[in-house]
């Protein structure tokens, strides 16, 4: 079961415990020795309970030793979770001081899928705070670090999850994505993140909301999970999809098996996008991972994106401030709505969501009806591709920054040109928030020492099929398995 870095995937994993290579016990014990070692200066994990976890543990190996394994996919499996959802037994508080003390009575909907499957929850997982930075840090908690270099940013705002997983603290860790959550931190951490369609993963249990207060936040905001491999995600995916009887707009659509895709691939490539130049080692990564595919015979046909960056960004930002603007205090609400007087037009995405927080009814009907529009422009453009290529993010993982709710964030020279840190570490993740798009993070190659991370986009609802893909796409580039960060060590 060892892998070359001391811990196996979870594919390996299950195959182990099935096989009577190894127990549960041991592979908890090992992801403990690991987490207690290297978390003190990560920060990813920030409550655990290793006690419950031992017990779980050993109920999984008398499982096993008795041959009742077979109903139970994930059995033994340690995994962690976004300190954004409902755990009942741990806190729950977003990284939010005024939940330091919540305890959920029931986990969320995901949670209790994972262990129904025999997964063992070891902890929950750092954040920024409520989930809303592309960074991790939050007051509770402090910062979440990378293990590929000391200073830099995980990104975020599931960054506590990338880098238990790449660390091997857990095999597998739920994350949530609103504007790259999921996505920037895999792509910075060196693993695999998947954001499944909007809607496609109950929502229930998952902060914000806040506990108790009516949901505001009704679109752009998906679910999905974090892991080693694709191999990996293909075994948690199935068990998180599907309604739950209490998010109402998930719809009844299980996971489906689908075939290995035809090979060679047709993959539209969005290079590099105009208004959004991309800095020296993002553009190395991609194109060294382009010219690996295509030397291995796969179709990368270079495309324009089918509607203006720009529009995506303000579209995405006025949604978004309309809706979480809805929940938040009058005061504040009034606050955004004068600070938008002064802000450009063309601000980018920051400028937009400000000025949605004060948007009237009607100018959020029609970003939501332009939405539609630019949904079936982007899938129009796929149609005949087996999905889109594009980078994760313009910027590789940068020195880590408190970012002040009421300063302006710094800008980034990329290209030449100076890029606000918004455009810079979230403008290739937006579009795909905006559409609702399933999206999978991978790296794409290490760069310098640190990881640059490629984008797969599919068709809405075709998440089976986009994952198969990024399958075909990562045995191809990484035939051994993905990197594993310096930091891991080799026990």
């Amino acid at each position: 079961m060892s892998a070359a870095n001391g811990w196996p995937s979870l594919l390996a994993a299950r195959a182990a415990f099935a096989g009577g290579e190894c127990l549960p016990s041991a592979l908890l014990a090992a992801c403990r020795a690991r987490c207690e070692r290297a978390n003190p200066q990560l920060n990813a994990l920030v409550a655990l309970d290793w006690a419950a976890a031992a017990s779980a543990a050993q109920a999984a190996d008398r499982c096993y030793g008795e041959g009742g394994a077979a109903d139970w996919p994930l059995l033994g499996i340690p995994f962690s979770v976004k300190d954004s959802f409902a755990t009942a037994g741990l806190p729950t508080t977003a990284g939010h001081p005024p939940l330091r003390d919540y305890r959920p009575s029931a986990d969320a909907s995901v949670v209790a899928r994972l262990r129904a499957a025999g997964g063992i929850l070891v902890g929950k997982s750092n954040l920024a705070e409520l989930a809303g930075d592309p960074q991790c840090w939050n007051p509770l908690f402090g910062p979440t670090r990378n293990p590929w270099g000391a200073g830099l940013t995980p990104g975020g705002s599931s960054g506590g999850s990338a880098v238990a997983v790449a660390m091997g603290f857990s095999l597998l860790d739920l994350g949530s994505d609103i504007g790259g959550s999921i996505r920037i931190p895999a792509a910075y951490c060196g693993v695999a993140g998947f954001k499944a369609s909007e809607n496609r993963i109950p929502r229930s249990g998952h902060i914000p909301q806040l506990p108790g207060q009516p949901r505001t936040v009704r679109h752009l905001l998906s679910f999905g999970a974090l892991a080693r491999s694709c191999a990996d995600l293909a075994l948690a995916l199935p068990l998180l999809c599907g309604p739950d009887g209490l998010d109402s707009e998930v719809p009844p659509l299980p996971w489906r098996a689908v075939p290995p895709p035809v090979q060679p691939l047709r993959l539209a490539y969005w290079r590099e996008w105009p208004g959004l130049p991309l800095c020296p080692r993002t553009r190395q990564g991609l194109a060294q991972a382009v010219a690996r595919l295509r030397a291995q015979g796969q179709r990368v046909e270079e495309v324009a994106p089918p509607w203006p960056l720009a529009e995506a960004w303000r579209l995405w930002g006025e949604i978004a401030g309309s809706e979480i603007g809805a929940g938040a205090p009058a005061g504040e609400r009034g606050l955004m709505r004068l600070l938008a007087t002064v802000l450009p037009r063309r601000g980018g995405p920051l400028a937009a969501f400000v000025r949605g927080f004060g948007a009237r009814h009607v100018d959020y009907a029609r970003a939501l009806a332009v939405r539609e529009e630019m949904i079936a422009a982007f899938e129009a453009q796929l149609a005949g591709f087996d999905a889109l290529l594009c980078p994760v993010a313009a910027l590789a993982p940068y020195p880590a920054f408190r970012a002040a709710r009421w300063r302006p964030p710094p800008k980034f020279v990329l290209g030449g040109e100076r890029v606000g840190w918004a455009e810079a570490a979230v403008g290739c993740c937006l579009p795909f928030s905006l559409t609702g798009s399933p999206a999978l993070s991978l790296p794409a190659a290490v760069v310098e020492g640190l990881p640059v991370g490629l984008q797969l986009v599919g068709r809405r609802w075709q998440d089976e099929a986009l994952l198969a893909v990024g399958r075909a796409v990562e045995s191809l580039l990484w035939p051994a398995g993905l990197p594993y960060p310096p930091l891991a060590g080799a026990g």
